[in-house]
């Protein structure tokens, strides 16, 4: 039953419940999802090249061969991480596909669902650190080696400058995955909040 059946319905059991004219908001809210959508279609085929590109740091960066048991296995669990992510991915992509815009309650649940895969996105974003830590432990790992130097001759204030460079590492990525989601889908996600808090009063 879409919403102007539901309305005449209503009005029809109940002469003093009145159900406001909120068809139009619905339609409206078609907008941000086909921009979400238009996100999402950029999105996914780039995350897949970014992938395989990342199978090929090794040769990039001039990893030893005795190195490539250390970062495939790290780079198979991020492939086993990311299948999972994508996979969720593409299931909403495809959900919003049927949206029709014509019932308050798949609104809502467009939104909700919305606000989870904002939620997995930045998860995925979070899960995916600990394998670019191991390359960047293993490239500064090497450049060392070439220069005969071992991190057991660092000094304990260059030991304590790595420590916090790899913080300030972490955290400056994990706000630019929160900031990029906000970016990306965030502006969508307050419209359709809005629209449904207009269509509630």
């Amino acid at each position: 039953m879409n919403f102007d059946q539901l309305k005449e319905q209503w009005n029809k059991e109940d002469s003093n419940v009145h159900i406001p004219d909120t068809i139009q908001q619905l339609k409206e809210s078609k907008h941000p999802i086909e921009k979400i959508r238009k996100n999402m279609k950029k999105e996914f085929p780039m995350q897949i090249v970014a992938i395989i590109l990342i199978a090929f740091f090794p040769l990039q960066f001039q990893f030893p061969s005795s190195q490539y048991i250390i970062y495939y296995v790290s780079y198979t669990m991020m492939v086993v991480i990311s299948s999972y992510y994508l996979f969720g991915f593409y299931k909403f992509y495809k959900q919003t596909e049927f949206y029709t815009g014509n019932t308050k309650h798949s609104l809502w649940k467009i939104y909700h669902e919305l606000r989870l895969n904002m939620e997995r996105y930045q998860s995925f974003g979070f899960l995916l650190l600990p394998h670019f830590l191991v390359t960047i432990g293993l490239y500064i790992y090497n450049i060392m080696e070439k220069q005969g130097k071992s991190l057991t001759a660092l000094n304990s204030s260059l030991q304590l400058g790595l420590i916090i460079a790899v913080l300030i590492g972490t955290l400056t990525i994990i706000t630019s995955i929160v900031l990029w989601t906000k970016y990306i889908y965030g502006a969508s996600a307050k419209q359709l909040e809005n629209i449904l808090n207009e269509i509630d009063e």
